[in-house]
């Protein structure tokens, strides 16, 4: 059975109060969100969760047999991202580099290629990376609450400290949100009640009944729910479809480091693990673009013996230092400086 053998997570250190980008539009936002610094990219977001899921393994880089990352936010058209982490490695060439991308479920769906990849015999250890920073028009919703994050996860057969019992996928044609070649920015249908209840709601609920009809479960049995969390309050439509009581919910990420579109769920999971003890077990959904993947992870005696080596993501959303919207704007170059 595959699971988790380490992780890792990677936030910036800068902060926008989400009223802030708001106000100036005629609108209003609470909570805070992440932003990149002028140095930062997912490129070097992704490193940094590397770096740190990989120390948490602790397994030297030549048992990585695959690489795969997922992210809505590549800088590249025509152009992996995985082969500059496998670079940052020292990985073989033989290693499988491989970019998922164009969905919110870019990360959900790098995983299971990994978790094939590993059925298959053709790997015996992937590394399954996500990160984000999205691009938003001035004025608009993201704009206010789409933050910055990556996430990457060692998986393997030996030594886990959680391991997948089973997955479910529910998909259908969705459209929410997209980007298409010729735009600069998210857009989106502007109609959220449509957007949550038949898309996140509808996808994420099936997903998860899927999965657990599969284990012959229910929804109750789990210690811990972890969903994607483009909102703080969104996660509580699904969990009401399936009768799972609020204080089972993982905690809210999404005021705090506003919404990190594929590495929602996940960076959720690693604050989960970071408390969860031996043989409780966890129920994880993602989203995105009309397709939820949902899994189901048993947490493994190996979790005690390796929490010294993991940086928890409290430690990253305690590390922050405020910026002015203007600030944040120049880093973006939503503005530039005129000529002197």
């Amino acid at each position: 059975m595959a699971g988790i053998i380490g992780y890792g997570v990677y936030i910036p250190r800068y902060r926008i109060e989400q009223k802030e980008a708001a106000i100036p539009w005629g609108s209003w936002a609470g909570g805070e969100k992440s932003v990149c610094g002028a140095d930062e990219d997912v490129v070097t977001m992704a490193a940094e969760a590397t770096d740190n899921a990989m120390k948490h393994a602790g397994i030297d880089p030549a048992q990585i047999g695959a690489i795969y990352i997922g992210t809505a936010s590549s800088p590249y058209i025509e152009q992996y991202v995985a082969p500059i982490l496998a670079e940052t490695l020292g990985l073989r060439p033989e290693t499988t580099m491989i970019d998922y991308s164009g969905s919110l479920n870019a990360l959900a769906n790098a995983l299971l290629g990994c978790l094939d990849a590993i059925a298959a015999k053709r790997i015996t250890c992937g590394l399954v990376i996500g990160a984000e920073n999205r691009a938003t028009a001035l004025g608009t919703e993201g704009d206010a609450n789409f933050g910055a994050g990556a996430m990457a996860m060692v998986i393997g057969t030996t030594g886990t400290i959680a391991d997948f019992e089973g997955l479910h996928t529910y998909s259908t044609f969705f459209l929410d949100r997209w980007r298409s070649v010729k735009d600069s920015w998210v857009s989106n249908l502007n109609d959220n009640r449509f957007d949550r209840e038949y898309g996140y709601q509808k996808h994420v609920s099936e997903a998860c009944k899927g999965l657990l009809e599969k284990l012959d479960r229910k929804a109750q049995d789990y210690t811990y729910t972890v969903f994607a969390q483009p909102d703080d309050r969104i996660p509580s439509l699904p969990a009401k479809d399936l009768g799972i009581q609020k204080e089972k919910l993982a905690p809210v990420i999404a005021s705090v480091l506003g919404d990190l579109g594929s590495c929602s769920a996940f960076v959720s999971l690693a604050g989960t693990l970071d408390k969860a003890n031996p043989n409780e077990t966890i129920l994880l959904a993602s989203y995105g673009s009309g397709a939820s993947n949902a899994m189901s992870l048993m947490v493994r005696n190996q979790i005690n013996k390796k929490r010294k080596l993991v940086v928890p993501l409290a430690k990253f959303i305690n590390r922050k230092q405020y910026i002015t919207y203007t600030s944040y704007l120049r880093v973006k170059e939503h503005v530039k400086r005129g000529p002197y």
